[in-house]
Order: structure tokens, then sequence, then C-alpha cells
């Protein structure tokens, strides 16, 4: 059995405010890096990251980007790529989601020297254009949800699994259907069409991974909602997911980076403490001991690895509209308060560029065009929208979306346009100006 771990970084997350990214990259990041350049050296795995958070950890710690690059050019690390600002794709237009990977993949270039083969998905978030987004953006392999596919595509299963809640933040609490672990669509690509593989991550392994790795933090929870993963417990999660033939591969984590090192947005999600960002150097020493029992067991793979020795299957890849990872639904990003306010503006600005996009600009027009469209592209990012009420996003999230909106509308108008409604002044915060 090969098995696959993608640590996911997004700087944009809801509650990390500009001043702990540093403290994020060195405390997550690096120590990811400096591990498997020193204890699992040559051991492969997979690193996501959005254009923003490359863009950030060029200015603030360009050491640390440059540890990330050295091991995407060693072939140790394969580099997957997301939209630029970690948006919910599925919730805006089309043309909204090509620009979000355009400017993602230029920051490759500039930043990695390379564009990714593999997209990360944003919250596994779908509707039919996600695919044929990332194609048509150069990507040729793309993450998807088994748990939504399953509630899609067996009824058995929806039966059990499908969240009733369309606003909900979270089905990890639901009932788990008992599937063979030996269902081929686990541990094999799929065709998804021509030019586009894709590969499952499930929540049946991931979130056991992420519970084990924040398991010995000393934040104070009520014992009723405790929910303890030992590294025995989680090794018997491994074996079971990795079926009876243990053939293929096995994703045994495709979650947050950050909970490598800091406690992310754990315990304000699962516990409702607000104690976020928080260092957690005991994860490094856990994950040292899981990967060595996965050794034990097998080897370590990249995704193209995957693909590329195949086989890939050609079961069909059918998930319902707006379905998204979790057990949860793309439209619960579209529904919290700060949605509502904000998506609006976003649409308009959007309708507004794809009317201009046949005109006839002159080379100062044609960057502000472009202009715009990043400022909105970075407006649209998921972590200014989440959580839903009665949680909200931390006020710097929202402010960020306002200034962004802001900015595009700006660029718009310096090129001449004004027909149409201005974004309100007072939601603007003077503090986010020296941010992207």
């Amino acid at each position: 059995m090969k098995y696959i771990m993608v640590f996911h970084a997004n700087l944009h997350y809801s509650g990390l405010r500009p001043e702990k990214f540093e403290f994020c990259i060195r405390k997550s990041y690096e120590r990811i890096f400096d591990l498997f350049n020193t204890r699992f050296k040559g051991l492969k795995y997979c690193f996501e990251a959005s254009g923003f958070t490359l863009d950030v950890m060029a200015r603030l710690t360009p050491d640390v980007l440059k540890k990330l690059r050295d091991a995407v050019e060693s072939g140790q690390c394969e580099f997957m790529g997301s939209p630029y600002a970690h948006s919910i794709m599925s919730n805006f237009n089309y043309e909204d989601g090509l620009w979000a990977c355009k400017f993602a993949m230029d920051t490759y270039k500039r930043h990695i020297g390379m564009t990714p083969r593999t997209a990360w998905n944003p919250e596994c978030c779908w509707n039919e254009d996600i695919p044929k987004i990332y194609k048509e953006a150069g990507f040729d392999i793309m993450s998807l949800d088994w748990d939504s596919y399953l509630i899609s595509s067996r009824p058995e299963i929806a039966a059990v699994e499908r969240n009733p809640d369309s606003n909900a933040k979270d089905g990890s609490g639901m009932p788990w259907y008992d599937i063979d672990p030996d269902t081929p669509t686990l541990h094999h690509p799929v065709k998804i069409f021509d030019g586009m593989t894709g590969i499952y991550r499930s929540d049946r392994v991931s979130a056991q991974t992420l519970y084990y790795l924040m398991s010995t933090n000393k934040v104070p929870v009520d014992d009723s909602q405790k929910k303890v993963v030992t590294l025995d417990s989680l090794l018997k999660t491994i074996d079971h997911w990795s079926g009876n033939r243990k053939e293929g591969y096995l994703i045994c984590y495709a979650e947050d980076a950050e909970y490598v090192g800091t406690t992310g947005y754990f315990f304000l999600k699962h516990f409702g403490k607000h104690q976020v960002f928080d260092d957690n150097p005991d994860a490094i020493r856990l994950l040292s001991q899981y990967i060595d029992a996965l050794l034990e067991r097998g080897e370590l793979a990249h995704v193209t690895e995957a693909v590329d020795k195949g086989p890939i299957l050609n079961e069909p890849v059918f998930i319902e509209r707006n379905m998204a990872w979790h057990r949860t639904y793309a439209t619960a990003w579209a529904k919290t308060p700060s949605a509502l306010a904000c998506d609006p503006y976003c649409k308009l600005l959007s309708e507004k560029l794809r009317e201009l996009k046949e005109s006839a600009f002159s080379q100062e027009e044609a960057l502000l065009y472009e202009k715009a469209w990043f400022h909105l592209i970075c407006a649209e990012n998921s972590d200014g929208r989440w959580p839903p009420f009665p949680k909200k996003p931390g006020n710097f999230n929202v402010y960020y979306i306002w200034d962004q909106l802001f900015k595009a509308q700006s660029a718009i108008q310096q090129m001449g346009c004004t027909d149409f409604k201005l974004i309100p002044s007072t939601e603007i915060n003077p503090e986010t100006d020296e941010l992207i």
C-alpha cells in the first residue's frame, strides 16, 4: 500500500490575523519542510499553497519559501496548486474561477519556478464547471471528496450520511455508513473526462489524523466533547481503510498544514474555545511517529505518481451540485451574514468586468482591467465568509473583503466606468491598506 500526505496551506484562514502570518509560517510550514529534510529526507510528500500564501511567504519569510522550492526542485515534494485566494469557485462565475487560477499559476511560476499539475479544490466544493476551470487553467489532476461522491451516487449511503442542514458548518457528528474498505475508488484515481483525472480523499481517514495531531494539546475542553485519537486507534483506522488487498493508494492526510505546528482553528471550530493559531510543537512529534508507522506498512507517494502509474478507473464521477467536504454544502459559504453582505458586490463587479472583456484597451487600461480582477478574486476568498452564524469570521477577514472590493471598483473607475452601484465607503478599514 502507498500512502499520500497532502499539507494544505492557506494564510487567508478565518481568524488568522496578519501579525501572526510569520508565526504560522514558521511554526507550521517550516516545521514540515524541516522534518522532511532531516528525519524523513528523501521521503515523498505533497504540499499545497494558495498564490496569496506564497506571496506572503515571499514577503515575510523568503528563507522558508526557499526551503519549499528546494524540496520541490529535488523531487521530494509534489507542489499542488489552488485558486489564488482560496475561493469557493462553485459560488461564483466561471470566469472568476479562471482568473483565480490564472493569478495562482503566475504566482507559482514566479516563486517556485513551475506550474503544478494537481489542483487542491477548496473545501472540495463541486459543480460541473469546476474540473473544466482547472483544466483550462493548466491542471490535469484535481482533488475530490469521496464522502460527497458516496452520498451522491449511493442511495443507501445517502440515507445515512446526507446532511439535512444546508447551512451546516460540519457534518462530523453524523453517523457513517459501513462501506467496504476495498472499494476501488478510494484507492485509485478516476477519469473525470479526457485530460482531467481526480483522486479522492475522505474524512473517514483524514479527520482521524487531524484529531490525533491535536490529541496532546492542553486546551481545556468539556469531557463530554472530547474525542481522543491515539496513535494505536489511528493506525487501526489506517489498517481498516487500507483494505484487505492492500492495493493502490490511500490519502491518509489531506487537511490544513496549519494543524502541524499550531492549533489552527481546531478548538474554536469543534469546542467553541477562542484559542486560535497557538503554538503546538508536539504535533511534529506525533506526525513523526505516524509516518514511522506508515513506513512499516508501505511507502509514501505523490498524487502524480498515483495518476501516472495507474490504473485510472473509468468509474463515473457523479457528485451532486453544491456538495462540499465534511458532508456539508458549498452554499453554506454563500449564506453566512458576511457573504450575504459582500457577494452581491462581488457579482456586480464580476458582471461589469465580463462586460468589458471584449473592449479595446490601451496598455494602461489592460493593466487596470487585470488589477480589478485580481482584487475581486482576493475579495472572493472563502475565509471572510466563514463560519456560519452564530459564529462569525474574524473582523479582519471581513474588512479585507471590503478593502479588496473597493480596490477592484477603483481600478474599474480609473478605466472610465462609473455606471454601476458604488461599494459603501463605511465598510472600508484603513488597517488593510498594507496587504496585497
